[in-house]
Formats: structure tokens, C-alpha cells, sequence
């Protein structure tokens, strides 16, 4: 793992990802090879303008949520959405399964096959954005919420000093691997993958953690 913040916010500009089999079937190997998260070049930008339109027929007011759900998070992200709650089991599925170093099991297949059938219904790039947006915040957010529930900091505050414990991976020197994230400003990355949802993700988080302290509080 690189930790220097310097060495690694240049990596983050410059160091291309660690390449995916190609996969044609609904997957999560077909998720991995036709989402933004894993790529380079004109393939990257495309489906990362694709999540972004994605991104943008949410508004961020309408992510809140009185819910102690769990995974609350992500079913706001799914009402946001237009989609049903009941899918944010298949999200967490998906999403533990998600990173190319990760084996990945039939549960987690199925996964993908039922937020495929919901989210476009075909085994493409646009049904992919709908699912990135939605597996991607999973993960991440979950891990924002939980380090404000245990420092009692703002979800704001957390990302811009004291990132979660995460990491992200690139090609060096022809070798895997891990840029440590763990640095103010790089929470949320940098470079042509830095996340396009970060307004989004607070918002989420926030909505959450307020909603909860509103169920302690009554």
C-alpha cells in the first residue's frame, strides 16, 4: 500500500485501473466490466456520464428518511429512486461481492440478475449506472455513518479530516496496487474517478444519523 497523500492524490490522476475479464451474462463479472468503477479512457468516461445522469435525476432534498432500518441508506437511495426498498438486500449482495479481488458467489450473481430485472430489465450499460449508483454508495456510505456514530462528528467533518479506513487500487509499475485514502481531501478521491455522488452521500448519511437520533430522543 502507497500512503504518502502526495504520491498517492498523483496516482489518482495518472495510474490506470487494474483490468476486468470482459463477461456478457448479468453477473456481478458483467456489473464489474460495464460500470465506470473498473475502467479507463473512452470506456470510463461514457459510463461515468451515464452514473452521472443518473446522479442527477436525484434530488438531493428528496434524500431523507425517518427509517431504523437496516441499511437505511440505502433504501432512501432506492425510494430516491423510484425503487422498491425491498431491494437494498440485494445492494449489500452486490456489494460485498463488487471488488474484482473478492470471490464472488451465486447469491451475489442472483443479486445482480434481480437489481438487473428492476433497473432496466436488460443486461446493459444503462442498467448498469442505475445499479452502480446504488452499490457503490452501499459500502462507502455505510462506512461514513458508522465512523460518525463513533467519533459523534459530522459526516462533513469526517470526509474532509478523517476519511474511514479505505482504499482504492491502480496499476504501478505493473503491479496491483493499494493507495491508502485515509488523508483530508481524499475521502472521496481524486483524479477522473474521484466520486461523483459526494453531495449525495452526506446527504444520505445525515439523513440517517438524524433520523436516528430523532427515534432516541422520543
Amino acid at each position: 500500500m502507497i500512503t504518502d497523500p502526495v504520491l498517492v492524490r498523483e496516482l489518482l490522476s495518472t495510474a490506470p485501473m487494474p483490468p476486468v475479464p470482459a463477461a456478457s451474462e448479468a453477473s456481478v463479472a458483467w456489473l464489474r466490466t460495464s460500470v465506470p468503477r473498473f475502467c479507463d479512457g473512452d470506456d470510463h468516461a461514457r459510463r461515468r456520464a451515464a452514473v452521472c445522469a443518473e446522479l442527477d435525476r436525484i434530488e438531493v432534498a428528496d434524500l431523507s428518511g425517518n427509517t431504523g432500518e437496516p441499511l437505511a441508506h440505502v433504501r432512501i437511495l432506492l425510494g430516491a429512486m423510484e425503487l422498491p426498498s425491498q431491494l437494498a438486500e440485494a445492494v449489500a449482495e452486490v456489494a460485498a461481492a463488487y471488488q474484482p479481488h473478492v470471490p464472488v458467489t451465486s447469491t451475489a450473481d442472483a443479486a445482480v440478475r434481480e437489481l438487473v430485472a428492476a433497473c432496466g430489465g436488460q443486461a446493459n450499460e444503462p442498467t448498469a449506472a442505475r445499479i452502480c449508483v446504488l452499490v457503490q454508495a452501499c459500502a462507502a456510505t455505510g462506512e461514513l455513518i458508522a465512523a460518525a456514530r463513533a467519533s459523534g462528528q459530522a459526516p462533513g467533518v469526517i470526509m474532509a479530516t478523517t476519511p474511514p479506513l479505505r482504499s482504492t487500487r491502480r496499476m504501478v509499475d505493473g503491479v496491483v496496487t493499494e493507495l491508502d485514502l485515509r488523508h483530508p481531501g481524499l475521502g472521496f478521491g481524486a483524479g477522473p474517478h474521484r466520486c461523483p455522488a459526494s453531495d449525495h452521500a452526506l446527504t444520505l448519511a445525515t439523513a440517517v444519523l438524524t433520523s436516528a437520533d430523532d427515534h432516541a430522543t422520543r
